[in-house]
């Protein structure tokens, strides 16, 4: 008869003498296991914060990319209501009295109004024209307001008309409305009846109504008259665009433009600033503590150390400009023994006021400029398919092995512990037996003529 439990036969806890074996096979292995992947979750965190550090930094020379980012300009109006301003770096400094007499209007017609908007109108064609282009829109004679009004609106060739079917007290009837405004975009109407007299009662010479004049926008810049087809007007200053709201011609704007420095110099703090946070996280995350022992998650890491090594060339290499060769130091910005940047405010506050050109050609210049350099080296690492994007895949790919190794040897140990358990409980069973034939034994001796039993 076999037996049902384990240890009945040798008196052992053989369930904890199998787990006690399996341990000190199994605790440094899983002590392994849990090393390595916690090195990997340490790797993966950093290289998370190494991107997000870069992508920041990438924010801020987004401000010193381009000379329009950099070289800014303040506009003031005052309290208009009459007309909001943006200057580009081109625009100069200066003063200018603004009056606007009149918003520039697009035109609108109307064809006669009908009771039912649900009935057809006529058989033939509309044909349309508008500054120099036309396009044409066949009408079927049961097309009602709306079909008609539909079949204009998606018209081939149709780029600048937009038609409306209006219900008032006075009936139904279709408006058209050109999308630009000013006197060069006037629409004309040509109605071809093929059937009756439908389309040319609605919408025929005498039969349309105007609703709105085109008319252009005009303004006065320091008494002289500008004309415009629309209400935002550029070139008539150079570099500012300028939006009208409102027209009242005895009312005067003054408009103020002038160099923004302010925001000149917060653009290049932000830069530092920025700077000097991804190089402080670069630090922490490739360290070494002597006095703990410990490393950071990507210390020696080849490639912490080459961005590292490669921004701190690229910030103290001189850019080629127009005026001559210009570096960082030259505008008041200073780099430690440890890269670490700093300003110069007196210097960098002269050099925006005085030579505004260099600061810009220094961060700003196509290609070699230093902002635009520092933002290709960020992009390289960070870009879907850059090189932090190479090294997360290879992270996943090490906790995936891992997954499977534990997998492994997960199920070796639980054959392990089948093969132990087996081998126990064989040797309990044949302890139990000898226990039996010993225990016999001895009764037989017992009970021979002569022993006398102790």
């Amino acid at each position: 008869m076999a037996l049902t439990a384990t240890g009945i036969g040798s008196g052992l806890d053989i369930g904890n003498i199998v787990k006690v074996l399996v341990d000190a096979e199994k605790t440094p292995k899983e002590a392994m296991f849990n090393k390595t992947e916690d090195a990997i979750k340490a790797k993966v965190s950093a290289i998370g914060s190494l991107k997000s550090e870069l992508a920041k930094f990438q924010d801020a020379l987004k401000k010193l990319q381009s000379g329009d980012a950099l070289n800014q300009r303040k506009v003031s109006t005052g309290d208009s209501q009459y007309v909001t301003v943006t200057a580009d770096k081109s625009a100069k400094a200066g003063s200018y009295s603004i009056k606007v007499e009149q918003l520039a209007v697009s035109h609108k017609v109307a064809g006669t109004n009908v009771a039912d908007r649900t009935l057809g109108v006529g058989e033939g064609t509309l044909d349309f024209g508008i500054n120099g282009s036309s396009f044409s829109v066949p009408v079927l004679a049961t097309d009602s307001l709306d079909e008609i009004a539909k079949k204009v609106n998606s018209a081939s060739g149709n780029e600048s008309v937009t038609a409306t079917v209006i219900t008032s007290d006075a009936g139904s009837r279709i408006v058209f409305s050109s999308d630009k405004s000013g006197e060069d975009n006037q629409i004309t109407i040509t109605a071809n009846d093929t059937s009756g007299t439908g389309l040319s009662d609605m919408f025929g010479a005498g039969n349309l109504s105007t609703l709105q004049d085109a008319k252009n926008a005009i303004i006065y810049i320091d008494d002289q008259k500008v004309t415009s087809q629309s209400n935002e007007i550029k070139g008539a200053i150079t570099g500012v665009t300028m939006n009208l709201t409102s027209a009242d011609v005895s009312k005067t704007t003054t408009l103020k433009i002038e160099q923004d420095n302010d925001a000149v110099k917060d653009n290049v703090k932000a830069f530092v600033e920025a700077f000097n946070s991804l190089n402080a996280s670069i630090d922490k995350m490739s360290a070494y503590d002597k006095d703990k022992k410990t490393a950071s998650a990507l210390q020696g890491d080849s490639m912490i150390r080459s961005i590292e090594s490669q921004l701190r060339n690229m910030i103290s290499e001189r850019v080629t400009t127009d005026s001559g060769n210009v570096a960082l130091y030259d505008i008041g910005i200073k780099t430690d023994k440890y890269g670490k940047l700093s300003i110069d405010e007196t210097k960098l506050d002269k050099v925006i006021n005085e030579d505004m050109s260099s600061v810009e050609q220094l961060f700003a210049t196509k290609d070699t400029g230093l902002a635009n350099r520092l933002d290709n080296l960020s992009n390289n690492y960070v870009k879907s398919d850059g090189l932090i994007a190479g090294r997360q895949n290879s992270y996943t790919s090490q906790q995936k092995r891992l997954d499977e190794q534990r997998e492994a040897f997960s199920l070796k140990m639980e054959q392990l512990t089948a093969r132990l358990t087996k081998q126990f409980n064989a040797m309990d069973l044949v302890v139990g037996q000898l226990n039996q034939q010993s225990s016999g034994l001895a009764d037989r001796l017992n009970s021979l003529p002569g022993v006398v039993s102790k």
